[in-house]
């Protein structure tokens, strides 16, 4: 059944590849804007451990980044070792676009679909969602 997804998700990822390239965004970019969009603003060193990077990768990202006006970097005032990274209005404008594209291909694709296999699908998607719920709450692997 898995290998009946496999296909779809390669797709859609060589989409958004193709999506990032485009507006000459890297993955790694990528993730920062997602972590950041969801989390709000964060540590380097907390945003590294999220990453799975070092700090002095993730500094070379960053900096970068802000160069470009994706992200910002601002001290703490009560301990200026601490470096704080944000998403700015930019770098959420490039985040959202990249939603959009993957949203306008998934409406196509469930748009050649009849009333009754979007029903189905719905179904099912609303069914895998709760799995998903259970076996996170259970701490089974993913």
């Amino acid at each position: 059944m898995l290998s009946e997804l496999a296909p779809i998700i390669a797709g859609e990822r060589a989409a958004l590849a193709a999506g990032c390239h485009e507006r000459s965004l890297s993955i790694p970019h990528l993730q920062v804007m997602t972590i950041l969009d969801a989390a709000g603003p964060m540590p380097m060193g907390h945003l590294a451990e999220q990453l799975g990077s070092t700090l002095p990768t993730l500094t070379g990202l960053v900096n970068r980044m802000e160069q470009r006006g994706l992200v910002t970097r601002t001290h703490d005032q009560a301990d200026r070792r601490v470096v704080t990274v944000q998403l700015t209005p930019t770098g959420a404008i490039q985040l959202r676009d990249l939603t959009g594209l993957r949203h306008q291909r998934l409406a196509r694709a469930v748009a050649l679909l009849s009333e009754s296999e979007q029903r189905e699908l719905v179904s099912a998607f609303r069914n895998l969602r709760t799995a998903f719920d259970q076996a996170n709450h259970q701490g089974a692997p993913e």
